[in-house]
């Protein structure tokens, strides 16, 4: 906030549109419902546009700012479908500003050391990778199963939740997908493992509420509670009004009675140029959110557990062990969404695209090998690239 200053501010919400208004100093003429309304209503009234809406408004959003001239800062996935990526990415080739993708991890300090220790030389060519995203048991629950990811009418699981991962392995990596496989399915949250007796609505007198570990009392009453959860049902001022929200809200339903339909499991197979491999699985079954990477490579390995915040590396020949504490790996993203926005911004003030780790045409890949795997999970075979 103290290298840029909001002027104008777009959310359909009134009371999180009024609130952030009021702590920015944004006055009423600037504050929009919808984008289109921004866009018709205004020229470039700033230097840079920050689009995070939801996936089935972002190509009409980016391609509005795009006309205006402004530069942008896009939430990842750029599109619903491949047709709508492949459309912004098009449209970014012939625009001569700054467009980055929110792919927070390539710039979290952990990755940057891997990244430096792969291309030193020292542990030879990369052979395969293991990734997983290992999703807490509340995390899957509050987005996935009852929250605003939770259909595939939207995006896929691997692509609202994965493309991050599929980035963090071509940026690692740095060749090109060719084949992609995937399994996977939605196993637990369904009707049929509903405790007996359970209502619609975890506080309309659940019997299970005591033993199970979904019930919106032990989730949203926590003192561990993530408040951008709590943020996501709007304005909340206090724990009685949070409890009456939640008495019908979306974010109240119990989790086998939801209209949820994405994966709470899936794996992704993927071959490189060069034969190199890469396997990814992501699970919501998980105490603690957990993103584990593993590089096997021609003379050495690299070992990284995001939560653990540790880097070990080992090579054959000369026989080594490291063990790397990488910096600043705090706050949203480990220290990812702070550092990208301060790359943003300098880039910005200065015009200069270095700074950019995750410019637009960066993106394609990733999103092809997402939409890939979700074709492969669906019809059951290899997709080529």
């Amino acid at each position: 906030p103290h290298r840029a200053k909001y002027v104008a501010v777009v959310e359909p919400d009134e009371k999180k549109r009024n609130t952030f208004a009021q702590e920015h100093g944004i006055p009423a003429s600037m504050r929009f419902e919808k984008p289109g309304v921004f866009f018709a209503k205004t020229d470039r009234v700033a230097d840079a546009i920050v689009i995070a809406t939801p996936e089935t408004e972002r190509l009409g959003t980016v391609l509005g700012a795009i006309d205006k001239g402004y530069h942008i800062l896009v939430e990842k996935p750029l599109g619903c479908s491949l047709d709508e990526t492949i459309k912004i990415i098009d449209a970014a080739k012939k625009f001569e500003g700054i467009f980055v993708v929110c792919h927070q991890m390539r710039h979290i300090s952990g990755y940057s050391v891997i990244k430096s220790l792969i291309d030193s030389g020292r542990f030879g060519d990369i052979i395969t990778i293991q990734h997983s995203e290992n999703l807490s048991y509340h995390h899957m629950a509050h987005s996935y199963v009852r929250g605003l990811f939770n259909n595939d009418s939207m995006t896929p699981m691997i692509l609202a939740k994965s493309c991050h991962d599929m980035d963090i392995l071509c940026y690692l990596i740095g060749k090109r997908p060719v084949r992609v496989s995937s399994f996977g399915s939605l196993t637990y949250f369904k009707e049929q493992n509903a405790p007996k007796g359970a209502p619609a609505y975890c506080l309309d007198g659940c019997p299970a509420y005591k033993d199970c570990p979904y019930s919106v009392l032990k989730i949203y009453f926590n003192e561990d509670t993530d408040p951008a959860c709590i943020r996501q049902m709007g304005i909340v001022k206090n724990k009685r009004e949070l409890f009456e929200l939640l008495r019908h809200n979306q974010f109240g339903r119990c989790v086998f009675r939801c209209d949820n339909n994405v994966v709470d499991h899936q794996v992704v197979n993927i071959e490189f140029e060069d034969g190199v491999t890469a396997s990814f699985q992501m699970a919501g079954h998980n105490y603690f959110d957990r993103r584990i990477t593993k590089i096997s490579m021609t003379n050495g390995e690299i070992y990284f557990d995001l939560t653990e915040g540790l880097v070990k590396a080992y090579t054959f020949s000369p026989l080594s062990e490291e063990i790397i504490k990488p910096q600043g790996m705090t706050g949203s993203h480990m220290g990812g969404d702070k550092i990208i926005m301060d790359a943003f911004v300098d880039a910005v003030r200065t015009g200069e695209k270095s700074y950019i780790l995750t410019p637009v045409e960066m993106s394609l890949d990733s999103h092809l090998m997402a939409f890939a795997a979700e074709q492969s999970r669906t019809q059951g075979r290899v997709i080529e690239l």
